[in-house]
């Protein structure tokens, strides 16, 4: 299994230093953890108004030991920086329309809080990466008028928005040295100052590679770090990151789920993840800030409660890492819009956040499913997924039924007769040459012989 990357003592030292403005002083002691490796993070996103009633750093804290019991290990929050006035959308504003990025947004708290709430969660052994917005500001960010040679502008001379639907943004220009080198500034002071873990970063497609690969090299020499692009392909893996998106099995899974044929997951699956190289991953979802946001929760894009477990199941136990986004695991049930206040009833179903920590147990527990290995298996039926993780006793056998009704199919011949333990329930199961499954339902079977 990968570390990603290795740091001695003396370059911590010698990079301790920063000229970027200073946080709080006051923070709580800091905890070193060892690096991470890339196969067992476990992704958990977090926005940080709607996570709590309060919608701050510190309520996060109490919260810390839930979310490790649930079976998440990093923890990314969306950006915590202040919000742009100018061009605001909705109540809030976008988090994405950054107005300082060496600041945070107070009305999350102060700097000394965040640093507390970075300390707790390396105290309890977890690992904190923030959102980085690179390709553009708020309109209302001091560079707009201090530093307008910093943005694209348009035939006339005006600033202009990356995307026309963006106009909350303003879109930095990378052709000026000046914009590549500050934002290595920005990446270089959280991650000195604060001690985070690593980035998401925003739109990575939208931003040249060359300041990927020289700027994620820079902070690589402070500490070992996570490294998520949204965006995917090879070529994100090559300039430094560990981690992309697996757009095209969410929005397969979704089609699945409508009625579409399962026969046609096997090849698009094994497409995209042949983009990624040895030692990196893809991160698996059926949902996060973007797709609640703009389509829906999932709940309703997989049909019921239980309907977006088993989706979740299907793509989780493919080679991959996972992600869940607040509220995910006690099915919320309305769309989160990024400008507003959207409050989460911790609550409701307990039975959703139980298979939640049961699934991510499971996939933490064996082995088989972090690495790399997969078979898919036919089984004649276009309302099942099956795929085998590993070989030999150690196999793990993941079988999902897409459709809200009871499917019987025929098992292929290599699992027929086979005695599994079924790792949900805890009980063993003698396979047959046909298995029934129910709807909206799915198997975690062991391919070890039971005593």
């Amino acid at each position: 299994m990968k570390k990603l990357y290795t740091l001695s003592m003396l370059a911590i030292l010698a990079l301790s230093s920063c000229n970027s403005p200073s946080k709080d002083n006051s923070s709580p002691e800091k905890v070193t953890l060892a690096a991470p490796e890339t196969d067992k993070v476990v992704l958990y996103e977090i926005y940080v108004r709607n996570f709590t009633t309060e919608g701050t750093f510190q309520a996060i804290i109490p919260q810390l030991d839930k979310l490790k019991e649930l079976g998440v290990n990093t923890l990314w929050l969306m950006p915590i920086h202040p919000v742009g006035v100018q061009n605001r959308k909705g109540t809030f504003g976008s988090p994405y329309a950054v107005k300082d990025f060496y600041d945070v947004n107070p009305e999350f708290g102060t700097k000394a809080d965040f640093q507390a709430l970075v300390n707790a969660c390396h105290a309890k052994g977890l690992y904190i990466i923030i959102d980085f917005v690179a390709n553009h500001t708020a309109w209302d960010n001091t560079w707009i008028t201090q530093h307008p040679d910093w943005y694209t502008k348009n035939d006339s001379g005006q600033i202009i928005p990356p995307v026309a639907d963006w106009s909350d943004v303003a879109d930095l220009n990378y052709d000026q040295a000046a914009v590549p080198a500050e934002m290595a500034k920005v990446m270089e002071y959280w991650v000195k100052e604060f001690d985070i873990d690593g980035y998401r970063c925003d739109v990575a497609y939208m931003v040249p590679n060359s300041f990927w690969e020289s700027s994620i090299a820079n902070i690589r020499k402070i500490k070992p770090l996570i490294m998520l692009a949204e965006a995917a392909g090879t070529e994100f893996h090559e300039v430094g990151f560990d981690f992309t998106y697996g757009w095209e099995v969410y929005h397969h899974m979704k089609k699945l789920f409508a009625s579409e044929p399962t026969t046609g997951l096997a090849a698009l699956a094994t497409a995209e993840t042949a983009k990624i190289p040895s030692g990196n991953k893809i991160v698996r979802f059926v949902t996060n800030h973007d797709e609640t946001s703009w389509d829906d929760v999932p709940v309703n894009l997989f049909k019921t409660r239980e309907g977006s477990l088993t989706a979740f199941v299907a793509s989780t136990f493919m080679p991959s890492i996972p992600l869940l986004y607040n509220g995910q695991e006690v099915g919320h049930p309305q769309k989160m819009n990024l400008f507003e206040k959207s409050d989460i009833d911790w609550n409701a179903n307990s039975f959703m956040r139980d298979a939640y920590k049961q699934i991510l147990a499971i996939r933490s527990q064996e082995a088989a499913v972090l690495g790399d290995e997969i078979t898919y298996l036919e089984t004649g039926s276009p309302d099942i997924i099956a795929y085998q993780r590993g070989s030999g006793d150690e196999a793990v056998f993941v079988v999902v039924n897409v459709r809200k009704d009871l499917v019987n199919f025929n098992l292929p011949e290599a699992l027929q007769g086979k005695s599994m333990l079924n790792l949900m329930s805890g009980k063993g199961m003698t396979l047959q040459q046909n298995l029934n499954i129910l709807g909206y339902s799915y198997y975690i079977l062991k391919a070890a012989q039971l005593s």
